[in-house]
């Protein structure tokens, strides 16, 4: 008999982002195995064979759709429910200032002790302040407060942490974060590999960018970087792929195409039409789009933030940066240099191979066999 596998999370299908393509990418492995049932939230209707979903409804504070939910009693009660009839509790996005069930879940947890394991996905104590357009000084005092609120979240005796990359497990330390974590390496699909695309640019070095379009991302230095380079090289075009509020600054401008929402296929279509994807994000923690872009073989170029240094290699596959200015050079000498740029594109494919959800889900079910 399957092992009753109960997993919360803070966002699910048909939302679109790292955390939901997270949960989409593993289901199919993980249920092979376990008795799957799922908390999220009320966004739409999943379609996962063989799968319960007990959905919950938000309150929509953001022109986004993601919002807190709207907790009752019953809710509550359905949470204590579905842990004590369960084997394991699999949590994703602990930290979110949008309380998914995982409070409630691991309090049920200690009571009947259950195993209970959490994904550490995002750094949300850097993420939500970065999304605002409130002043820094109010972002360092948010930071702060949430980076308390994380440890107290995740120092939770019987919380068994879970991370991508050894530079996750660093960041948690340095907000003393203490206990058990285990390693999961995240996946990337099969979907993302270099070749021809139908969107190529004939004669031009595209500059990309897929994802949120967001101000936590940085790409007012992209765009203003762009401009400069313009002046200097007439071969270029920048391809701006996925939506958000910041969309409008890319808009109806010669040289720049912006695509608004698109599908998985047509992202990776977009991706081999890039030649340099570049990431300018002040905070990520596995950034699942640089890794997508290197598997498609694209040359990338990012922000020192987050686990990216994990994977991202100067002068193999790409580069990182620290500072404004640093970006520009490097995409000078990527621009000027296209026996470097082959180079780097030709190993950015292979250097990520081994990043796979089966593999990703082979690793989490050995650490859920480990503790139960």
């Amino acid at each position: 008999m399957k092992k009753k596998l109960l997993i919360t999370i803070d966002t699910i299908k048909p939302m679109v982002d790292g955390v939901s393509t997270f949960l989409d990418r593993i289901i199919p492995h993980l249920k092979q195995v376990y008795d799957i049932t799922v908390i999220a939230p009320d966004y739409g209707n999943p379609d996962y064979p063989d799968v319960r979903i007990l959905k919950y409804p938000v309150v929509k504070l953001q022109s986004n759709g993601y919002g807190p939910p709207k907790t009752s009693l019953k809710w509550i009660k359905m949470i204590k429910k579905e842990v004590k009839k369960c084997d394991l509790v699999f949590n994703n996005e602990s930290v979110s200032p949008y309380l998914n069930a995982y409070i409630f879940a691991m309090r049920y947890c200690r009571k009947y002790k259950k195993p209970f394991f959490t994904y550490v996905h995002s750094i949300d104590w850097e993420l939500f302040p970065e999304v605002t357009y409130i002043p820094e000084f109010i972002r360092k005092t948010g930071k702060y407060i949430l980076s308390k609120y994380a440890r107290w979240c995740l120092n939770n005796k019987n919380n068994i942490i879970i991370v991508s990359f050894p530079t996750i497990a660093e960041i948690l330390k340095n907000i003393n974060v203490k206990g058990q974590i285990e390693f999961a390496p995240i996946g990337i699909s099969e979907i993302f590999k270099p070749g021809d695309s139908k969107y190529a640019f004939k004669d031009k070095i595209v500059l990309g960018y897929a994802g949120r379009v967001s101000r936590e991302k940085g790409l007012i230095v992209l765009w203003n970087i762009y401009k400069k380079l313009l002046q200097k090289y007439d071969n270029l075009h920048l391809l701006i792929v996925g939506e958000g509020p910041e969309k409008v600054i890319f808009e109806r401008i010669k040289n720049v195409t912006t695509t608004g929402f698109v599908s998985p296929e047509e992202v990776a279509e977009y991706y081999r039409a890039m030649d340099i994807f570049v990431l300018p994000s002040f905070t990520e923690a596995n950034s699942l789009s640089t890794l997508e872009a290197l598997k498609s073989g694209v040359c990338c170029v990012t922000r020192n933030v987050g686990a990216i240094k994990d994977y991202l290699k100067n002068d193999y596959n790409g580069y990182v940066f620290e500072i404004d200015e640093e970006l520009e050079e490097i995409l000078k000498k990527l621009i000027e240099d296209e026996k470097l740029l082959k180079r780097l594109k030709n190993n950015a494919s292979k250097s990520v191979q081994e990043y796979t959800w089966e593999n990703t889900s082979n690793h989490l079910i050995n650490i859920f066999n480990k503790y139960m």
